[in-house]
């Protein structure tokens, strides 16, 4: 993974300052998130900038537009957030861009917007690949070919890119027939739609799901209670509850995973040499880390920071 790195003079020079800065989440039910925000929240500490606040708008864009043009309106130095829809959340950067704070963007950028002038720079996983990875291994493990697919039915930047890669892949597979979608836009509404789908489609083998916690963990759920044990889901991000129902192999089998904590500190770094008017890079990209059975207890702490739960150790004795 590429980085964005500060001198102890840079740090120095940071410390001697009170900045601060706002974090702006699409989401905050996730481990993704809160392994994001401590990778932010210890790094901007080392750096002594001050976190005024951290938001979440549960996929609203007009939620999310209010809470910028509120941080547009105080003095606040700085902005790491990930646009929900880059158009229509586009006025509301605008606005925070204008008031003069430095911005960092997780994942994807807000149309209208260029680098270096209007933010410091962008901080990604590889959303695309991490759908590659779930559709690839999803379609290897079937023997009909016959797939669902429960997808966010939002325009989210991150979630397109990851359905995306799934569908590429799946679409060139021999013998893999994408036979039902069902789309959500409340992650707590997905065990419903899931078993509508089932329902009407029994002869279903496998399913991709958007992301993995609750909506992958839903489709689990509504799968098991339906009798289809033998279902093979695959999906993104990462989770102690996903990673637990892989572990005791159960209907997850693998997931697309990135790398939260080592991202959250690179954002934070940019913000950093953003207000001390250093060059940043326009795009720093993470990569995937392909996790199953096989390899979750080695990849657990790259992702977590800590080493795997005793309960989990136990699925694999």
């Amino acid at each position: 993974m590429d980085s964005v790195d500060l001198s102890v003079g840079d740090v120095d020079r940071l410390r001697a300052n009170d900045y601060t800065v706002a974090i702006v989440f699409h989401y905050l039910k996730t481990d993704y998130v809160r392994l994001q925000r401590k990778g932010l929240e210890e790094r901007f500490s080392d750096l002594g900038i001050t976190v005024e606040g951290v938001y979440g708008c549960e996929f609203d864009a007009s939620k999310q537009a209010e809470i910028l043009h509120g941080i547009a309106d105080r003095d606040v130095d700085a902005l790491v957030s990930i646009p929900i829809d880059e158009l229509a959340t586009a006025d509301a950067y605008r606005a925070v861009a204008e008031s003069g704070t430095n911005m960092v963007f997780i994942d994807n950028v807000p149309k209208g917007f260029e680098h270096p002038g209007d933010y410091a720079g962008t901080v990604s996983s590889d959303n695309r690949g991490l759908g590659i990875f779930a559709g690839r291994t999803l379609g290897n493990r079937l023997s009909t070919g016959r797939v669902g697919i429960v997808g966010f039915d939002a325009p989210f930047y991150v979630t397109s890119e990851r359905e995306r890669g799934v569908r590429d892949v799946l679409t060139t597979m021999d013998g893999v027939d994408v036979v039902a979608e069902a789309g959500f836009t409340d992650p707590d509404d997905v065990y419903r739609r899931t078993q509508e789908m089932l329902v009407e489609h029994r002869d279903i083998e496998g399913l991709f799901v958007s992301w993995g916690d609750p909506p992958g963990t839903q489709a689990a759920a509504a799968a098991q209670d339906l009798g289809m044990d033998d279902l093979v889901i695959t999906t993104t991000d990462l989770s102690v509850e996903t990673a637990t129902n892989i572990a005791r192999d159960g209907l997850i089998k693998a997931t697309g995973a990135q790398y939260p904590y080592q991202q959250g500190r690179i954002e934070a770094n940019m913000i950093g040499s953003s207000l001390l008017a250093n060059g940043t890079p326009q795009f720093v990209a993470s990569g995937v880390l392909p996790v199953h059975r096989d390899n979750l207890l080695d990849l657990y702490s790259t992702y977590f920071q800590e080493e795997p739960p005793a309960e989990i150790v136990s699925l694999y004795d």
